[in-house]
């Protein structure tokens, strides 16, 4: 029987980075349709990616920061490639029945450390995956955010337009916003404990707020969030959703409808299913209005 080379319950961290070939963005695609668990823990990982990258304000680069990177690609050489090893397939001797009847898991570990071996060479290659990819990937991404965040395009990082099963409507929403050439954003306390930091853009029309440390509505209740027109849009409150699995932890929520420019963002404690209108006091409100 021939060993599985790829096991999708492995990949949804390098998924989360945009780290997988296109051969294993299909395997892992495939297994989502049958597996709520897999899709679950999927989206997850990728929204916890989206506010990693997002957690910081965006920096300035200096000028010559990308001409000094162009310079010195001019001049470095290129390595030569590495040489290609090969296995040694000299036979083991064979060992004594004593030695064949040793307890399972020291074979099992002695097989790991002895090198690749006919029956372990797909799991030492999905081992190498889990702990090389991922640790390269967000190296080069922490590189990379360094220069992108100022102003080159966060989607060089997080493909905002990327179709693939388990990329969650907040996370592909915030990668638009994040991208916009006038994005914005704002932190503010939320009433209770935790903060909200509001994210938007008014060439899109669009925002989305991340709660941090905001504990669960009580039994019964929900977060609702209002676009709040300005004075001279009549001050018309619209509701733009409700936010659903805030537990004390980082949460993040894209405002349904489209944002009229200089709208406040506000969010009320409302009854189970949301209502029509607020009818409780905001616990936060963000103005829009352009820096």
């Amino acid at each position: 029987m021939t060993e599985r080379h790829d096991d999708p319950a492995l990949m949804t961290g390098s998924h989360a980075l945009d780290a997988l070939s296109d051969d294993e963005r299909a395997l892992l695609e495939d297994a989502l349709r049958t597996s709520p668990e897999l899709q679950a823990e999927n989206d997850s990982l990728r929204e916890t990616a989206l506010q990693l990258a997002y957690a910081v304000a965006p920096i300035e680069p200096p000028a010559s920061l990308k001409a000094s990177l162009l310079a010195q690609i001019a001049t470095t050489p290129q390595a030569a490639p590495l040489a290609d090893t090969t296995v040694d397939q000299t036979p083991v001797a064979e060992t004594t029945s004593v030695q064949e009847a040793r307890p399972e898991p020291a074979r099992h570990v002695a097989s790991i450390a002895d090198g690749p071996t006919a029956g372990g060479r797909a799991s030492s290659e999905a081992r190498r995956r889990w702990f090389q990819r991922p640790a390269v990937t967000l190296t080069a991404a922490a590189a990379v955010a360094a220069v992108f965040f100022g102003g080159l395009g966060v989607g060089s990082i997080f493909d905002p337009n990327g179709s693939g099963t388990g990329t969650t409507q907040a996370s592909s929403g915030l990668d638009r916003i994040y991208a916009a050439s006038d994005f914005q954003r704002t932190t503010t306390k939320v009433a209770g404990g935790g903060s909200a930091t509001v994210v938007w853009s008014n060439d899109l029309g669009k925002s989305a707020v991340i709660l941090d440390g905001v504990e669960q509505a009580p039994k019964g209740k929900t977060y609702e969030l209002w676009y709040i027109g300005s004075e001279e849009q009549g001050g018309t409150i619209k509701s733009a959703g409700l936010v659903d699995g805030a537990a004390d932890g980082v949460h993040s929520a894209v405002l349904q409808g489209s944002m009229s420019e200089g709208a406040t963002i506000g969010m009320t404690v409302e009854p189970e299913g949301g209502s029509e209108q607020p009818t409780t006091s905001p616990i936060m409100a963000v103005p829009t209005t352009t820096a």
